[in-house]
């Protein structure tokens, strides 16, 4: 099993304020290694109040959006935000920057191009570089990419600091998408973060429903090796009604995900089955797990649960 510091809590604002401040207390003081804020503004609280607010709170873990897009922000306003960020956590913070998901899809706009986003880092590291009229000491504000497919994860290795990758857990995705980065060509330092969607709980089978609207989101997006027959039949029912007004709650999209697929996309059951399937992980010099936690339950519960039965 990897040590604490190698994983990450990925956390979005679905509960009030406090609570999610709660798990973020809750994840430095256990030694995870930083906790990333999804950015979707119809769906969850906003995440730089968040974030601010847990810069204030903690003193050592990594923070960041996780992630945000060149579409529904402005580049002024993102390179603004991060930055000031950056300076309120001690040089704490870190970009996750993607095309855009439900972010854009519930504003009924359209996710960015890949031109689009790699014009966009370019721009975010000028605007740090000089383009704001302020600037600190601190160290630079590292890019990391979201991606899944292909040609997003090539670009993730052309262009950023490092991936955040939603490819799930089975080994033939994970070489599919460490080949497809090395194509990119990444600098010394490139970090990846697998990110696993996780549901630890006594009953196994309800951990394992629990996940399913992970892996429904996993499945609609493009993936770095070939799906099996039954995960390419899963993968076209996800796609032709995926609903992101109901994106990532609970139960939502589970009745289109076979069970036979989840353990290939996700990490769920007792306790210990939990800890033998993160123990299984093949992570590289480099690599760390951003854990998703899903369920019904509150997340700082879930990470409580995460932290004294799994880790």
């Amino acid at each position: 099993m990897p040590d604490r510091a190698a994983f990450d809590l990925v956390v979005y604002g679905t509960e009030a304020p406090s609570e999610l401040l709660d798990c973020v207390e809750l994840s430095e003081q256990g030694g995870f290694g930083g906790v990333w804020v999804g950015d979707s503004p119809v769906l969850w609280r906003e995440l730089y109040v968040l974030l601010g607010a847990a810069a204030e709170r903690t003193d050592r873990i990594r923070l960041g959006p996780a992630v945000t897009n060149p579409v529904t922000r402005h580049l002024a306003v993102t390179a603004s935000a991060i930055r000031t960020l950056h300076e309120l956590s001690g040089g704490r913070a870190a970009l996750g920057l993607g095309l855009g998901a439900s972010a854009v899809r519930t504003v009924g706009a359209k996710p960015a191009r890949l031109a689009e986003l790699e014009r966009a880092a370019a721009d975010l590291r000028a605007l740090w570089a000089g383009g704001l009229g302020y600037g600190g000491d601190e160290p630079p504000v590292p890019i990391l990419l979201g991606a899944s497919g292909p040609r997003m994860l090539e670009l993730c290795g052309r262009i950023g600091d490092g991936c955040l990758a939603v490819v799930g857990v089975h080994p033939r995705q994970l070489e599919a998408a460490r080949a497809r980065l090395a194509v990119g060509r990444p600098t010394e330092g490139f970090e990846v973060v697998w990110w696993v969607p996780i549901a630890a709980a006594e009953d196994g089978d309800q951990a394992r429903e629990d996940v399913k609207p992970y892996v429904a989101r996993s499945l609609r997006h493009p993936l770095p090796a070939e799906l099996t027959p039954v995960e390419q039949e899963a993968a076209e029912r996800i796609r032709a009604s995926y609903e992101y007004g109901r994106h990532l709650k609970p139960g939502a999209h589970a009745d289109l995900v076979p069970d036979e697929i989840v353990a290939d996309w996700a990490v769920a059951g007792t306790p210990a089955e939990c800890r033998a399937q993160l123990a299984a992980l093949d992570l590289r010099p480099g690599e760390r797990v951003g854990l998703v936690p899903m369920g019904r339950e509150p997340k700082r519960v879930q990470a409580r649960r995460l932290l004294e039965g799994v880790l």
